[in-house]
């Protein structure tokens, strides 16, 4: 079945730009988008959004991509190499990769991930802010982030998880361990 009715930040990831270009669109009225209520994010529809790519030139079959976008956020270099390397090569998953949270937040933006892969200590903000502030934006609350660690008490691990982490894992770990955990989410 078809997807019908989408939300910026799926169209950012369809059109290959930022959220923020989405939404500038949809307050010039350049793309026809609408709210089911004053509170609720701006949803567009399937003709709709064919029409402006159509416009725009863009090409409809990056309507039908299916590819999970996953963001390693990881101030360990040797980290996200790792981790990235191994996901690439998974058919079906696209990955980019951040070593500061200030790159992580700028990569939210213009990457859309569906899964971010964050590591609770990072040398310039906690991961635990970090994921405060993807969950205070609308658009992101449903974005599935697994944390990661080798620094934290293990007492903290359920902590994480009561905040909303969809999972967590453990450093030193198995490069099998995060790929079975993306799949599981995918599952779910």
């Amino acid at each position: 079945m078809k997807k019908e009715l989408f939300t910026a930040p799926e169209i950012a990831k369809i059109c290959r730009t930022s959220r923020q270009n989405v939404n500038i669109w949809i307050n010039k009225g350049v793309l026809r988008a609408f709210r089911p209520t004053d509170t609720a994010v701006w949803k567009v529809t399937r003709k709709d959004l064919i029409a402006f790519m159509q416009e725009r030139g863009y090409p409809l079959e990056f309507l039908n991509d299916n590819k999970i976008r996953i963001l390693v956020v990881d101030d360990e270099k040797d980290i996200t190499y790792l981790i990235s390397r191994v996901l690439e090569k998974e058919k079906n998953f696209e990955v980019d990769v951040a070593n500061s949270g200030f790159k992580a937040g700028v990569k939210l933006a213009e990457f859309n991930p569906d899964i971010v892969i964050l590591d609770i200590i990072l040398c310039d903000i906690d991961g635990r802010e970090f994921f405060k502030h993807i969950r205070e934006d609308p658009e992101l609350k449903e974005l599935k982030v697994i944390g990661i660690s080798g620094k934290i008490d293990p007492s903290e691990e359920q902590s994480l998880l009561n905040m909303g982490f969809c999972a967590f894992i453990r450093k030193p770990f198995k490069i099998n361990k995060i790929k079975d955990t993306i799949f599981k989410l995918i599952e779910d």
